[in-house]
C-alpha cells in the first residue's frame, strides 16, 4: 500500500497532520511495543517509518523489513539506524538537520554558566537553610577561552549565543573550513583545541570517527584543566578516562547532557560504579538527554521532519 506510515515515538501534531494533508495514511502508534514494531510494519506494508529514539534499526531488523522504502528519525542524530545496511537496502534515511540546534546551544550555554557560578549547589545550600555566600563564590564565562568541536548547525549556534561575551572562541571541524571570523578562530586539529581552550564543547555526531573522541589522551598540558561539556552524544564520551582524569584533578568539570548507556544507574555494574565515581565529584553537572528537547524544538523538529519527507517524496 502506497504511502502507508507508521509512527512509533511521541511526535508534534505537526507532523501527523502534514503527512495526513499531503495524501499519507499515517498510522500513529507511539506506546506500541518495540517487540512489536517490526509485525506492525509489515502487516501494513507500511513505505516509511518514524522513530524518535524507541529502537535501534540494526542490519537485520532492517532486512526484515522488505516494504520500507525509508525512515524518518525525529530530531538530528542516526546512530539509532544502521545507516551502512539502509543505503545498501535502498532505504533512504531522513532527519530534522538542525531543528533543535538553537535549543541544544542554549542548554549548554545555560549548563556552563550554571556551572561556573556554582548555581545547582548554591541552590541546594540555600533550601537546607544554609547561607555561606564564599563557598559559592562564582566565575565569570568571560575569563575562559571556549573551545568548539564541530561547527555544524549546533556549534555555529552556540557561537553566535555567546557572541554576546567577550570571550574568545577556537573551533575544529574535520570536514568544514572557512568559517573563522573576528570571535572564532579556526584551528586545524582537534588537539589544538584541546591545548587552548579552558572549556570545550562537542557538537559532533556519533560514528566510527568519534567514538570515544572525548578521552584522556588529550590532557598532555599539565597547567590546563579544562572543562569538558558534552550535549552531543554519550558515545563519543570514553567514561574511564575521564572518570581517571577527575580523580587526578586533570580536568576542571565534567558537564554531562548525554551517556554512552541510558540511564546510566540502569546500565549495568560498571556504568553504575562510573556514575557513582562521578557524582562523589563537586565538579560535574548531569541533565537526562533534554538538551535538544525543549518545546519550542519539539514543535520545530516535526515541521523540519515533514519538509524534508515531502521533499523526498517530491511533494513539494
Amino acid at each position: 500500500m502506497p504511502n502507508r506510515v507508521l509512527i512509533i515515538d511521541d511526535v508534534h501534531a505537526a507532523l501527523t497532520e502534514g503527512l495526513g494533508a499531503h495524501g499519507f495514511e499515517v498510522f500513529y502508534e507511539k506506546d506500541i511495543a518495540v517487540l512489536d514494531v517490526c509485525d506492525r510494519a509489515e502487516s501494513l506494508k507500511a513505505e516509511g517509518i518514524v522513530v524518535r529514539s524507541k529502537m535501534h534499526f540494526s542490519g537485520e531488523i532492517l532486512q526484515s523489513l522488505p516494504s520500507l522504502k525509508w525512515i524518518a528519525r525525529a530530531g538530528v542524530g542516526t546512530d539509532n539506524i544502521d545507516m551502512e545496511m539502509a543505503r545498501h537496502l535502498g532505504i533512504t534515511v531522513i532527519n530534522a538537520d538542525g531543528a533543535n540546534a538553537l535549543t541544544v546551544a542554549e542548554h549548554v550555554l545555560g549548563m556552563i554558566l550554571g556551572f561556573l557560578h556554582k548555581l545547582p549547589a548554591a541552590d541546594a545550600h540555600v533550601r537546607k537553610g544554609l547561607w555561606n555566600r564564599e563557598l559559592h563564590r562564582g566565575r565569570e564565562l568571560t575569563s575562559h577561552k571556549i573551545g568548539i568541536i564541530g561547527y555544524g548547525h549546533t556549534g555555529s549556534a552556540l557561537a553566535r549565543l555567546l557572541r554576546g561575551f567577550d570571550v574568545e572562541i577556537v573551533a575544529y571541524d574535520k570536514y568544514k573550513s572557512g568559517f573563522g571570523n573576528a570571535q572564532v578562530r579556526e584551528v586545524d586539529s582537534l588537539q589544538k583545541v584541546w591545548e587552548q581552550a579552558d572549556i570545550l564543547s562537542f557538537h559532533v555526531p556519533l560514528n566510527v570517527e568519534t567514538k570515544g573522541m572525548i578521552h584522556g589522551r588529550y590532557l598532555i598540558h599539565e597547567n590546563r584543566k579544562p572543562i569538558i561539556v558534552n550535549a552531543s552524544r554519550g558515545g563519543i564520551l570514553d567514561v574511564d578516562s575521564m572518570v581517571e582524569a577527575l580523580k587526578n584533578h586533570a580536568i576542571s568539570g565534567l558537564l554531562l547532557d548525554v551517556w554512552p548507556d541510558e540511564p546510566p544507574l540502569k546500565k549495568g555494574a560498571h556504568f553504575e560504579e562510573a556514575f557513582r565515581n562521578l557524582q562523589h565529584e563537586n565538579c560535574v553537572m548531569f541533565s537526562p538527554h533534554v538538551a535538544g528537547w525543549s518545546e519550542e524544538s519539539y514543535e520545530r523538529i516535526s515541521h523540519k521532519l515533514l519538509d524534508n519527507v515531502l521533499k523526498f517524496k517530491g511533494c513539494v
